[in-house]
Formats: structure tokens, sequence, C-alpha cells
């Protein structure tokens, strides 16, 4: 089965709006592809009883399975040269066909070189578009993608690209429940482990 994963931004010890846009985007694409959406969190140390409260939030906000690394060396600002790593193991083992970043500091740092260690298509994006499935064709996945500083936007398809995409995601407004609360949580070593497959 496809994987898609959608990197989930933690603020006061809850999801943060624009993570729960990016889930809500995933899970919507996930279900006309068929496809496992992946919420993956890197964390400083964190309590038992906060990873059972995000994992219920999380779940909700539309994803299937919940990847964790929670250690001292993710805590403070995501930085490539420490979460990086941990980002390229869970896509060397996942094998996504997309990757979603809420739009923000995060993303900027980590996006792109993630797409670039995976050989991936880097996209900002604005939108994601879903054509459904008809008799004649499987469902179609478009991005809508900023293509320069003045703000232009083109379309692509991202059966047309070939191999793995990266994708920063404007928030938008997602819907509240999505999924169900009980999502399976998987705890990562830092920097990460080969993960089993599902």
């Amino acid at each position: 089965m496809a994987s898609i994963i959608a990197y989930t931004e933690i603020r006061h010890a809850a999801i943060t709006a624009a993570s729960r846009f990016a889930l809500a985007e995933a899970r919507r694409v996930a279900d006309d592809l068929g496809a496992t959406v992946y919420a993956l969190l890197a964390l400083g140390p964190t309590t038992p009883d906060e990873l059972t409260a995000l994992a219920g939030e999380i779940g909700t906000a539309g994803a299937d399975r919940i990847l964790c690394c929670a250690d001292e060396a993710l805590q403070g600002q995501s930085l490539d040269a420490t979460h990086g790593p941990l980002l390229a193991a869970v896509a060397e083992r996942l094998k996504p066909i997309l990757v979603l970043f809420p739009e923000g500091e995060t993303s900027t740092e980590l996006a792109r070189p993630l797409a670039d260690r995976m050989g991936a298509a880097f996209l900002p994006c604005s939108a994601l578009e879903i054509q459904a499935a008809n008799d004649l064709e499987p469902a179609q996945v478009f991005v809508r993608c900023l293509h320069d500083d003045h703000g232009e936007e083109g379309v692509v398809r991202l059966s047309e690209i070939g191999r793995p995409v990266v994708v920063t995601l404007r928030a938008g407004t997602a819907s509240p429940a999505l999924g169900e609360p009980a999502s399976e949580m998987e705890m990562l070593s830092y920097p990460a482990p080969p993960l089993k497959n599902s």
C-alpha cells in the first residue's frame, strides 16, 4: 500500500493548526488513492500521558499511524542537522509517494533537504486537488504550486512526476474530525532504526 507522510508540528503540547490542515489533506488524498497516512512527530522528551493525548488528537486529525521520536536531540528548533537523519530514515523505509510539511519555519528548514535526500520533487504548494476516479481512470492528485516569487501558480499531476513529491502546504481550514482517536503510535529511537512495514 502507498504511504503518505505528514510532518506534524507540536506547540504547547498540542498539534498546530497548520499541521492539522496538512493531516486533513493527507487523509483526503489517501482516501482517494488507497494510501496509509503516517503522522511523523519529532519531539524533545515527552511523558506517556502527553503522548497519549497527542495520539488521540492526531488520529482524529486523520492519521492512520503515528511515528514518534522523543529525544533530547530533537528539543528546540527543527533543524536539518538534528531532524534530517530521522526524516531520511523514515522516508527510506516507507518510500512515500507524498510528504507534506505545513508551510512555515520548519518546512523551510526540513522539506527541501529531505527532497534532495530522497531524490524527490520539491513543490511549494498552495493546494492539493483531487480528480475522483471514474470507469476509465483511477483517482488523480494535482498539486497547485507556486512557480515563482510573483505568486504565479501552476498545476502539476503527481502521477506525471514519476518520483516521490515533497510539498510545503499553505494552511487552510481543516475538518475537525476526519479519523479515529485511537491511532497506532510507534516509538522510534534517535535517529531512527528501520521501521516495520504495515
